[in-house]
This record gives C-alpha cells, structure tokens and sequence, in this order.
C-alpha cells in the first residue's frame, strides 16, 4: 500500500477528468497492490489504513488477467453503474505503446461515432436464428458451430425466455437449453437509439441483444454490427 497525492496520482491517465473532477483537492490515493495489477481508490486525507476501502470515493485499476485479457475500471461512489474495458491483451499493450486511450475517454461521450437518428431496426439483422427450450443441448452447440454465432435466443410459444451461449454450451451441466440457458437477457424495442444500444452492449459486457416490438423478437443486434456502422459511415453524426 503506497499514498501518493491525488493529482499525481492519475497523471497520464486515460480518465483523469472524471476521477480527479469527483475528488477534493485534500483527498489522497492510495495504490494497492492485487493478484494482476494494482487498484487505486481515492479517501480522505488521513483515512487509516484499515479503513480505506470503505472510505473510497472512486476505485479504479488494471487488471490482467489469466485468460490474455484486461480488465480495466473506475467506480465512483454514489454512481449508477461503471466504467470498464475488457480487451484483449495484445491490444491492451499496443494501444500503451501508442499513447491511446480505450473505453475510459469513450465513457465522457455517451454516443461515440453514431448518429442520434440511428436505431436498433437500422442496425439489427432480421434473420434470427432461434431454439426452442426442450432442444438438446448437443443441438444447440450444433447450431452455434455451423452458423458461426456465439449465442441463440431461446423463444417459448414465441416468448423470448432467455439465451443460450457458447459459454453456457461448454460451462454448465444439462441435457436441454433450458437447463442451461442465461435467463436474465437484455433485450431492447426497435426503436431503442443505437448510440443508447452501444453503450448498453459495452457497459453491461455482453455481445447481442434481441429486438423486440410488441414482446415480439424481430431482430437481434451485435457489437459487430455496431462497429460495421460506424466504420461504413464514417463515425458520421447527425
């Protein structure tokens, strides 16, 4: 554990406005060392040792992990939810190298690169390939090989119930999706913003979301379809 001022503390980071705007000048950070990386939490000037943690205002850090993947992250007390970018290792190093910045500087715009007139209809695939709940779960891993997806929505009567992925496929026991399918979906309705659906996608962690209209699936969007957007027009905004 290492207490450093707190204006010293973020210099050169990527997210130094939003940690340092949230902080007093007589606050203090204090950089703990953890299995990975290293955490750093700003406290009040003073706070004892043993009371840092539930005295912080802001905690971030970097963390690498087991997997060739970085985690990066900043939660600030009193926030509704957090900043974090999970990447892939290798990039993680170049985008150093380099002097980039990741999802940190993104977070201070809600709506990098999209046009506010965008939706999900505009971006979503209508094809959808769907399973029902009693499918075999050899079936389902089946279906994600051939069309080279990493996730099923799960309809029932027409209903979406849920999800079935390659991490469910290869992480959990069971004969059926049902057994084994991620119940708690993020959906979102057609006329949902792209620029809100994009930051949904990144700040909950997940690669798809359904698209409903009436309760109804009628697409399915991805991060790739986000980023095939942006990159054929050119990250135009309207």
């Amino acid at each position: 554990m290492r207490r450093v001022n707190i204006r010293a503390a973020f210099v050169g980071e990527p997210s130094h406005g939003s940690e340092t705007g949230a902080a007093d000048e007589s606050d203090e950070a204090v950089a703990l060392a953890v299995r990975g990386g290293e955490i750093t939490v700003v406290v009040p000037q003073g706070t004892a040792d043993g009371d840092v943690l539930g005295a912080a205002t802001t905690l971030s850090g970097t963390l690498h992990l087991e997997n060739e993947r970085v985690l990066s992250f900043e939660i600030q007390d009193g926030a509704v939810g957090a900043f974090f970018e999970d990447e892939a290792a290798d990039l993680h190093y170049r985008r150093e190298a380099q002097g980039g910045v990741g999802l940190f500087t993104l977070a201070a715009s809600p709506t990098p690169g999209i046009a506010a007139s965008v939706l999900a209809r505009d971006l979503m695939k209508s094809e959808v390939i769907t399973v029902p709940p009693d499918l075999s779960v050899q079936a389902a891993a089946e279906l994600l090989a051939f069309h080279r997806i990493s996730g099923l929505p799960v309809l029932d009567a027409g209903r979406l119930v849920g999800v079935v992925t390659e991490a469910d496929v290869i992480g959990k026991q069971g004969g059926t999706v049902a057994e084994i399918m991620t119940r708690d979906v993020l959906s979102v309705a057609e006329d949902t913003p792209a620029r809100d659906l994009a930051n949904l996608l990144t700040r909950r962690g997940i690669r798809r979301a359904p698209v409903l209209r009436a309760g109804q699936i009628v697409g399915i969007v991805s991060r790739g379809d986000v980023v095939r957007w942006v990159a054929a027009h050119g990250g135009a905004r309207q």
